[in-house]
């Protein structure tokens, strides 16, 4: 099978994944020797297809997750070399059908832009009943978008009831209100706060004064803050802010979220305007209301696109890095303060 997951939401993206490598270890004694987890931000797709067409070794099945493979075909936030865009494109439009059906694929994205090929492929070919000829494995897509800052309380209180607690409605509102103030919510720091506040509540409900007691307010103006003193290229007053965070407990992965959630919209308001599109348009493609959309149009313009994209590839790297193991949490955002700040090659790209 192979199997399309994507979207704007990668808290449920990541709980997909790994329920699936779970469920694979369960069922495969040799689960260790059969699965293989594969960058795809430079993955060729000979690699691929070494990775996917081994034979399972002493078992019936082998699962292979690739992480920012398809993405890459994208021609807004892909390979921007439009002939290695589309070498691409065309090598896994011709190797996909054809994965073994020994093999389950799971392609793991983020948003995916309408004009990308592979994508358009994977979702046709999910949406038929069975594989087409010359198609060894059916493609399955599944799709996921957070929720809204007015659906965010029902996803807290489903939360809870899967952890087997409880949230009082206005708990879920009062969690709601104060770690998603003006936008989508980091779902990673609202469900740890959920089993935070269900640990504290023992066998009662979670209340709005448990809420109150126990949960700090995000700060989101001192994120702006810190987008600001990088965009200045006040590294002092970057690292300043950045440690600010961190010493207030703040978890490495959750602001590295926070910021690359920012850099995202930075980037998606910078194509906007570079695209003529009118600045009363903004908030309703970026998903933010007006008064955030003015504040990203304001630090847009003090970065250039190819900045932007080569932050964002930066923050892939280190999200990846951290997830695998291969980079420590703290140095890396330091490191990626002082490059985009400093007079290194990240730097020069504004």
């Amino acid at each position: 099978m192979i199997e399309l997951l994507h979207g704007a939401d990668a808290f449920a993206v990541a709980e997909r994944v790994h329920a699936t490598r779970a469920a694979f270890a369960a069922e495969d004694a040799m689960a260790e020797l059969n699965a293989s987890v594969l960058d795809g931000a430079r993955l060729t797709v000979p690699e691929l297809r070494a990775a996917a067409d081994a034979l399972p070794f002493m078992g019936g099945r082998r699962l292979v997750v690739v992480r920012g493979l398809v993405g890459r075909c994208s021609a807004r936030s892909g390979e921007k070399n439009k002939e290695r865009r589309t070498a691409l494109a065309n090598a896994l439009l011709a190797y996909l059908p054809h994965i073994p059906p020994t093999t389950d694929l799971v392609l793991v994205e983020g948003e995916l832009d309408t004009d990308n090929p592979v994508a358009g492929w994977l979702r046709s070919a999910a949406g038929r009943a069975s594989p087409a000829d010359g198609e060894a494995n059916p493609v399955v897509a599944r799709a996921f978008d957070p929720p809204s800052p007015e659906r965010l309380p029902a996803w807290i209180t489903a939360r809870a009831v899967g952890r087997g607690g409880a949230f009082a409605p206005a708990a879920a509102s009062a969690l709601a209100a104060a770690l998603a103030p003006d936008g989508p919510a980091d779902l990673w720091r609202v469900d740890s706060e959920v089993e935070k506040l269900l640990t504290w509540a023992g066998e009662r409900r979670v209340e709005a004064d448990d809420v109150a007691r126990l949960v700090a307010p995000i700060d989101t103006e001192n994120v702006y803050r810190l987008i600001e003193a990088i965009a200045e290229r006040d590294g002092p007053a970057a690292a300043t802010l950045l440690h600010t965070f961190l010493s207030s407990g703040e978890e490495p992965i959750s602001l590295l979220s926070k910021i690359a959630r920012q850099f995202h919209q930075l980037a998606h308001v910078r194509a906007l305007m570079d695209g003529g599109v009118p600045s009363a348009e903004h908030a309703r493609a970026v998903g933010v209301p007006p008064f955030v959309a003015r504040k990203l149009a304001t630090q847009a313009r003090r970065f250039s696109a190819p900045f932007l994209d080569a932050a964002l590839k930066r923050l892939l790297d280190i999200d990846v890095g951290i997830k695998t193991g291969r980079t420590v949490a703290v140095t890396a955002l330091d490191l990626f303060v002082a490059g985009v700040c400093g007079t290194g090659a990240a730097a020069r790209t504004r």
